[in-house]
């Protein structure tokens, strides 16, 4: 008798591998341990029409918040957002030389209002240490502050 147990439908570690390799899709999935980010908000940058009134209130509300992004699908979730109508696109998923991009666009009608939408999320991975600057666009407001992997 063998010293290795297999499922009765798996007699060898050959017939296994398709079994393995499912397994290792289902539960790997594209996010590996450290691969997503958690991000924290630590300025705002509102359109040129606002005062700066509002521009201190937008600054208060948002600092120190946290959203959370998927690298694998670019979904952002928590205070800020990019996923209503349609789903975003990751152009870049970043490396030791390059940012991580994610873009989503409402084209009108998509959305709740006549007109379009554009949100952009740039992350330098590329930044030496565990805290990577991002810049989030939602059209004419744009956020910074930093993510680290989690």
């Amino acid at each position: 008798m063998s010293r290795h147990r297999f499922p009765l439908y798996c007699t060898s570690w050959r017939s296994a591998w398709p079994w393995l390799l499912a397994l290792s899709s289902v539960f790997g999935g594209n996010a590996r341990a450290g691969e997503d980010y958690r991000c924290t908000i630590e300025h705002v940058v509102l359109g040129p029409s606002s005062d700066a009134a509002v521009q201190a209130r937008a600054t208060k509300e948002f600092k120190g918040k946290e959203f959370t992004v998927s690298r694998g699908t670019g979904v952002m979730t928590g205070a800020l957002k990019n996923a209503y109508v349609t789903a975003p696109r990751v152009i870049d998923m970043g490396s030791d030389q390059n940012s991580f991009k994610v873009v989503t666009t409402l084209r009108p009608g998509e959305g709740s209002g006549p007109g379009s939408y554009v949100y952009l999320l740039v992350v330098r991975e590329y930044a030496a240490g565990p805290t990577k600057p991002f810049m989030f666009a939602d059209n004419d407001e744009v956020y910074f502050g930093y993510c680290r992997h989690f």
